[in-house]
């Protein structure tokens, strides 16, 4: 597993506009982020015409799926050889209808030793854990966050913790550089998982997730 996450580490890191997928993950592309996070409902049906995730399958009403921000996506075992998302399960932190999802994954950890040119002024960060949060990276900035703490420029994604985007993440990581931001209550990722509004919704028509019922209320903190 820690093969197969450096590799793709690597891909992106060199060149991160070259993601590539198979199967269910052809598609995705890589998304902008963005500030507000908003709830997306939407109706959709299998290709059979049942009603996807139903507990009667054979029930010919449609059912109202909901992804939220703080939504969880359980990978399914269709997605069982699609690297990095075989076995993952990915937090929702911002859904937008124009904008599409972001998450990431919460069950894949990384060494800080993955990060062969951290500055040594950041020695600190590595009291945070490092989770590999998804496939899409920005040049120049690889790091996205959680925090338990409402920090300038984090969204709440459940009470009580926030998502902090490239650019929040930035800024976290420079008031470390500076002294002046400490590594508590921060859970910091490798890129981050992204889909367009229609995509996701395409996947889960496919069988590729489970989805949550709703918002999680508590999502438990990785040991540092």
């Amino acid at each position: 597993m820690y093969c197969s996450v450096m590799l793709w580490y690597i891909i992106n890191i060199l060149n991160p506009c070259s993601f590539w997928q198979t199967g269910f993950l052809r598609k995705k592309r890589m998304v902008m982020q963005h500030e507000a996070p908003q709830t997306v409902r939407f109706h959709m049906k299998d290709k059979s015409g049942n009603s996807v995730g139903s507990d009667l399958p054979s029930q010919p009403e449609k059912r109202k799926v909901h992804i939220v921000t703080g939504s969880i996506l359980d990978a399914t075992e269709k997605l069982g050889a699609a690297v990095p998302f075989d076995n993952a399960r990915v937090l929702i932190v911002s859904a937008d209808s124009h904008e599409g999802f972001h998450g990431l994954i919460i069950n894949k950890r990384l060494s800080w030793d993955a990060l062969k040119n951290l500055d040594s002024s950041l020695e600190p960060i590595k009291l945070a854990p490092l989770f590999y949060g998804g496939p899409v990276v920005v040049q120049g900035y690889h790091l996205v966050s959680l925090s338990r703490a409402a920090l300038e420029g984090y969204t709440q994604v459940i009470p009580d913790l926030y998502y902090g985007n490239i650019i929040a993440t930035r800024r976290v990581i420079a008031g470390m550089r500076a002294g002046e931001q400490s590594a508590e209550d921060l859970w910091f990722f490798l890129g981050y998982a992204g889909w367009g509004y229609s995509q996701l919704f395409d996947e889960l028509s496919e069988g590729a997730w489970h989805v949550s019922a709703g918002a999680i209320r508590h999502l438990d903190w990785p040991e540092s």
